[in-house]
């Protein structure tokens, strides 16, 4: 009996066994599947990554190329740093500035996109009404009018209204667009200056009156404080927003590392600010200044948003402090660029074009119309166009 026992025992002991092998086959069985799974899943996202590497490049190179004959060479008047589309979509608006950080009079002129020609762009400086801005800002000093940032909008009365950022009084000036083609005008209509020693960049207006102007630095701050700064990481430039009830106050949370191009979304509810030395381009809530979504990419200068709400940034590819063309040099300046493109919705981002050498470099916007692209630059005398696909 006994030995019936001992044998029933071993019998269930190894029943047993069998059944913990079974159980432990599954499970290595699952566990190599799910690693297949896995590894199939891995595989699966480098071939993608693989494959939208390829495409980016594929549309870099592209579009990445621009050829001699695509560059338009305008007047060496001055740097074309910002660029806007005229009424009707015939003429582009150009700033002309002068040296940078020199306070260098200049001027604002057209091109003839048919002729690629540049054409002049009268200004009637006398004070006529309607008047725009802030009624007690002192008109400009003509003679040192010296245009850097500047947006073309449509007030709700349908007049087109140009605000221009000038560094000969440091203020914001309103004009009013009459277009006529070739013999199109500007007529003063005002002016706001936010003093508080700024040094401004770029404006965006809005369809309340109102605009918003980037300070990069205060302007009496010396390069070399200003580098310095910098390089410790301290942020010492803000966006400001005016309106005409309130005047200039400072946007929430916008203390930055110089601020630099800005737009608004076509509702104006919020903002894109490219933070030139923080490497990003920021989606800001207009009333509470929450930074609701970022994109990196390096020394960003200008942005555009188009019909579509896609963000066209200018990103320049050189050593910010190092390595510059020499103000005053003979033609173009050729340092390394790129342009990204960026979804206004989700901020999600991919290099469209990415430049280096002749006929031009240094883009410091990208404008796209008409299935082209409009690059102007931060150093040198022409507008390049490339084609878009």
């Amino acid at each position: 009996q006994d030995a019936l026992s001992e044998a029933e025992s071993t019998r269930v002991a190894a029943d047993q066994a069998v059944a913990d092998a079974d159980v432990a086959r599954g499970a290595a069985i699952s566990r190599l599947a799910e690693m297949r799974g896995v590894t199939e899943q891995l595989e699966q996202e480098r071939q993608d990554g693989l494959a939208a590497d390829r495409a980016r490049r594929a549309r870099v190179r592209r579009c990445g190329s621009i050829p001699d004959a695509a560059a338009e060479t305008l007047s060496t008047h001055g740097l074309h740093h910002r660029i806007a589309v005229g009424p009707g979509g015939d003429f582009l608006l150009v700033s002309e500035m002068g040296a940078f950080m020199s306070d260098e009079p200049n001027t604002l002129s057209m091109l003839d996109i048919e002729k690629g020609e540049r054409a002049p762009l009268a200004i009637d400086w006398s004070a006529s009404e309607p008047r725009w801005g802030d009624p007690d800002c002192a008109a400009p000093d003509q003679a040192k009018f010296s245009p850097h940032g500047i947006d073309l909008i449509t007030r709700p009365d349908g007049r087109h209204q140009l605000l221009v950022v000038n560094h000969g009084d440091e203020q914001v000036e309103f004009f009013e667009l009459t277009a006529d083609g070739a013999n199109s005008r500007l007529d003063w209509r005002g002016c706001a200056q936010p003093g508080n020693d700024a040094f401004m960049n770029d404006v965006a207006g809005l369809i309340d009156g109102g605009f918003f102007v980037t300070h990069m630095r205060n302007k009496s701050t010396p390069f070399e404080t200003v580098v310095a700064q910098l390089t410790a990481g301290e942020k010492i430039g803000w966006v400001w927003e005016w309106q005409p009830t309130t005047g200039f106050t400072k946007l929430p949370n916008s203390d930055e590392m110089m601020p630099n191009g800005i737009t608004v979304s076509h509702d104006n509810t919020k903002l894109f600010v490219n933070v030139y030395m923080a490497n990003k381009t920021i989606k800001v809530d207009r009333l509470s200044g929450e930074v609701e979504g970022e994109v990196s990419v390096r020394s960003p200068d200008n942005v555009v948003i188009d019909a579509d709400d896609t963000l066209w940034i200018a990103s320049h590819l050189n050593d910010p402090v190092n390595e510059r063309c020499e103000d005053g040099h003979p033609g173009p300046c050729l340092l390394e660029f790129q342009v990204v493109k960026a979804s206004a919705a989700d901020m999600s981002s991919e290099v469209a074009l990415r430049h280096k050498g002749a006929p031009m470099g240094y883009a410091t916007v990208a404008l796209p119309h008409r299935g082209k692209l409009y690059l102007g630059s931060a150093s040198g005398d022409r507008i390049a166009v490339v084609d878009l696909e």
